[in-house]
């Protein structure tokens, strides 16, 4: 007979793919698991304070916190109309239970300390949230309309390394300059900007942090079958 996990995680769409208990997976669009040590995160967490960026069903948070931090928040919105979309795009209405629904029925399963805050990047100051010594932050600033922005307000809340996973236009990248292609005409998945490497490398020192390491570039690939480029970056505040 099905758990009450089990039974619950059958009513919601999932994202990331998650154990929740021993031979039950979610069935995420992505399985972050073959991908991790592509991002590059140090083995032990111990007595560091990380964030999760654009979190969603939790998998990075959860990893973090697998990895020994003493504590970790991940952040994002629960609320679909509060994302960013193109006008012409924007859905009339919203409907199903709320992204963060799948996030805590995991937290429940794992025995997970995990905070969740719901609030844009755009609006995370270090005030009200603190200094992070991790930051990930990964296939999140692609789908924003001010990846500048975003990127300036991680730089606020992070003391030691951004660890960053993002799509990059490879034509673009023969260019000898930063550049980005727009995209936000596509009927694909929300991006409004495409940049080549040079562009995300740049607008992260832009943002204020002091070093930009390429760590290496890679496929994800989706349960669908289909894969995007990512590049892995890590940016240190000093």
């Amino acid at each position: 007979m099905a758990s009450e996990t089990v039974l619950r995680a059958g009513e919601l769409a999932w994202y990331h793919t998650l154990e929740l208990e021993p031979g039950f997976e979610t069935p995420g669009m992505f399985d972050l698991r073959p991908f991790v040590d592509r991002y590059g995160l140090p083995e032990r967490l111990d007595g560091m304070r990380c964030l999760d960026v654009g979190t969603w069903d939790g998998f990075w948070a959860f990893e973090m916190e697998r990895r020994g931090a003493a504590e970790v928040v991940a952040l994002d919105l629960d609320d679909e109309t509060e994302l960013d979309w193109p006008a012409n795009r924007r859905p009339a209405s919203f409907g199903g239970p709320p992204r963060g629904a799948g996030f805590e029925l995991a937290r429940q399963a794992l025995g997970s300390d995990v905070e969740r805050v719901c609030r844009s990047i755009y609006e995370a100051a270090p005030g009200e949230l603190g200094e992070f010594d991790l930051v990930v932050c990964g296939s999140v600033l692609i789908h924003l309309r001010d990846q500048a922005l975003a990127l300036e307000r991680i730089a606020g809340l992070c003391r030691g390394t951004l660890v960053s996973a993002e799509p990059y236009d490879p034509w673009l990248g023969l260019l000898p300059f930063p550049a980005a292609r727009w995209r936000a005409a596509r009927e694909a998945s929300v991006v409004f900007w495409e940049p080549n490497v040079r562009a995300w490398k740049a607008m992260m020192h832009a943002a204020g942090f002091a070093t930009v390491e390429e760590r290496g570039r890679f496929r994800l690939k989706a349960r669908e079958g289909w894969s995007v480029r990512h590049v892995v970056l890590h940016a240190r505040a000093t």
